[in-house]
């Protein structure tokens, strides 16, 4: 391309390079901007007057002003010639280069930036932190550097910076160490997230979810940013081609809403801003559902580029302010967010005071160093929080157990008495009066033999209600003694129990778990005895693949399952199955016997 043009000079607004120069940034520099018209290089040139000068280090234009145009005239009085020019600032949606030499000799660089077409695939790799331009520059030339920066959803804020070609290897190495920073971090998020995952699969407790995806939402963003990701990328297949930056936010409102109304205790102090956060992230979310459809219409876009911008800075600064009056109700959480925030709500106030125009540097802070700090002092106190959560698991569990032995204690001392003063009384009337009546002889017989099997079966009660886990050793002794009684009881059946070797004794079930064992088998055996007419009962416990194989098998009556009017019996088994997620199966065939079995996964 070759234009002619001229425009006034004055020494002062030439950046000098002086001998032995290896880097500087560029101070003497001509911005122009505009809001709504993207005048092109030709328009420009012709134009001098469009640019007003400003000799400072950083250039801002705020956030109304989207197509931007740098001038900058360098002159060379360095002995070297070849140098890198170096753009600070990432986002930029388009950024054009050229280099003006002489009267009307322009030459222009490839275009780059997050949203033109046909991007340089390699341009995603290469430029993390910068935009850089190699350029040549004889001794004692001069040249004009000219640069189009247009910004759509953001600030136009750069600084401009010119380093000897060799000496750019430092700036190398220092984009390198930055770089080796962030796949620590990328490292660390998702240790994180794998952290977080488990703790929500352990505690079953929203708020580790919703923790988990706002890392990931904000370490994703970060990748985009920094151009590990390509931002054109993220926004094809995830947005819909809108701007990823701002859809990210809305999806972090709407996570940091719903796990801060969990992580802080809000529902306890102060009700009804917990619903109100509730359904501000409902809102957020669908927001951003219609986001993705709505965008592309001028109307619903210039609504949503301050609307983003607003809620999540509403949202952050209205959540330190909650958690500041929590941390004066000394709630712990309040103080990990404070100490997690602080960073963030700083990097937020340098962010606003930038858009309007404020400062003169970019924000000292970074934005990796904002965000580590963040998820590192946020991970430690969700950590601590299911800590937390477990020690009063286990202070509840505590107090469960104490109460469940003071009820066996009086279930023991006072029913259990009650019933051996019934068994008392009953034999006191058989000898004390010398009954004859054979029928009420009976009556009363049939009444202490109940009371006695009650008195068994709440010793059974007391024994399982005593105890934390019931193992298999445990529960081997309580069978067998119960088989040696009812053997002793109807003498004409023979018995068998037969436990698998492989079987650790050790074994342990819950209470819950070893009482319903124990029952099913007793009742099956029971049934056997009193309405199968069995000669013989075998009860088996086998491992079979990864659960334990309980088997009652009776040679008795047995029963059309498909005609048989299930009584209490054969319901309490199926009912005490199902409370310890057994799978059950009863299998009957008549004048062959019954065998039910039922297994548990260990």
């Amino acid at each position: 391309m070759c234009l002619t043009f001229s425009y006034a000079q004055r020494a002062t607004d030439i950046n000098i390079l002086e001998p032995n120069f290896k880097e500087a940034t560029l101070t003497k520099q001509y911005i122009y901007s505009d809001a709504h018209v993207a005048k092109g290089i030709e328009a420009v040139l012709k134009n001098d007057t469009l640019f007003h000068y400003e000799e400072k280090k950083f250039l801002n234009s705020g956030v109304f002003t989207h197509y931007n145009w740098v001038k900058i005239k360098i002159k060379n009085k360095s002995e070297v010639t070849k140098f890198v020019f170096e753009v600070n600032q990432t986002y930029l949606d388009s950024l054009q280069f050229y280099v003006v030499k002489g009267a009307g000799k322009v030459h222009s660089y490839p275009k780059k930036g997050l949203h033109f077409k046909d991007p340089d695939d390699t341009n995603f790799l290469s430029n993390k932190y910068a935009y850089v331009y190699p350029i040549t520059i004889a001794q004692n030339e001069a040249l004009t550097v000219y640069m189009r920066a247009i910004v759509n959803d953001g600030a136009f804020r750069v600084t401009n910076k010119i380093w000897t070609e060799k000496h750019y290897e430092t700036r190398k190495l220092d984009i390198k160490i930055r770089t080796s920073y962030l796949i620590f971090f990328g490292g660390f998020t998702v240790l994180v997230v794998l952290i977080s995952i488990a703790m929500f699969i352990f505690s079953k407790k929203r708020i580790y979810l919703y923790y988990t995806f706002f890392v990931a939402v904000v370490f994703i963003n970060l990748l985009g940013l920094r151009h590990f990701v390509s931002p054109l990328y993220i926004e094809k297949y995830l947005f819909f081609g809108n701007s990823f930056t701002e859809m990210f936010a809305l999806l972090q409102v709407t996570f940091i809403l719903l796990y801060l109304n969990k992580f802080l205790p809000i529902k306890v102090y102060y009700p009804k801003v917990y619903i109100v956060l509730k359904y501000t992230a409902i809102f957020t979310f669908v927001f951003f559902i219609s986001g993705l459809f709505l965008r592309r219409f001028d109307w619903f876009y210039g609504f949503s580029f301050y609307f983003t911008k607003a809620i999540l800075l509403v949202v952050t600064v209205f959540m330190y302010a909650i958690a500041l009056k929590l941390a004066f109700k000394k709630e712990l959480m309040a103080y990990y967010f404070l100490l997690a925030y602080f960073p963030l709500m700083s990097f937020v106030a340098y962010y606003i005071l930038t858009a309007f125009k404020l400062t003169n540097g970019f924000n000292p802070l970074q934005w990796e160093i904002v965000i580590f700090v963040e998820i590192f002092v946020l991970t430690i106190a969700m950590s601590h929080k299911y800590y937390l959560l477990i020690q009063e698991n286990r202070v509840y569990e505590r107090k469960i157990y104490e109460q469940r032995l003071k009820i066996s204690r009086d279930l023991h001392d006072n029913i259990g008495a009650q019933l051996t003063f019934i068994i008392s009384s009953i034999d006191n009337l058989q000898y004390g009066f010398n009954i004859k009546n054979d029928k009420l002889t009976g009556k009363l017989n049939s009444i202490s033999a109940f009371t006695k099997d009650t008195i068994y079966e709440l010793r059974d009660t007391i024994w399982a209600m005593n105890k934390d886990g019931i193992s298999l050793e445990d529960l081997q002794v309580r069978i067998s003694n119960f088989i040696d009684k009812a053997h002793l009881a109807s003498r004409s059946t023979q018995f068998s129990f037969n436990i698998d070797k492989l079987l650790a004794s050790s074994l342990e079930f819950t209470s819950v778990q070893g009482m319903n064992m124990y029952r099913i088998i007793q009742e099956a055996v029971n049934n056997a005895i009193k309405y199968a007419g069995a000669t013989h009962v075998n009860v088996d416990i086998k491992k079979e693949n990864n659960s334990i194989l309980f088997s009652i098998i009776d040679n008795g009556k047995g029963f059309n399952a498909q005609t048989i009017i299930r009584g209490n019996g054969l319901n309490n088994i199926k009912k005490r199955a199902s409370d310890i997620n057994a799978s059950l199966k009863i299998e009957s065939k008549i004048d062959k016997g019954t065998q039910i079995t039922f297994s548990v996964k260990v």
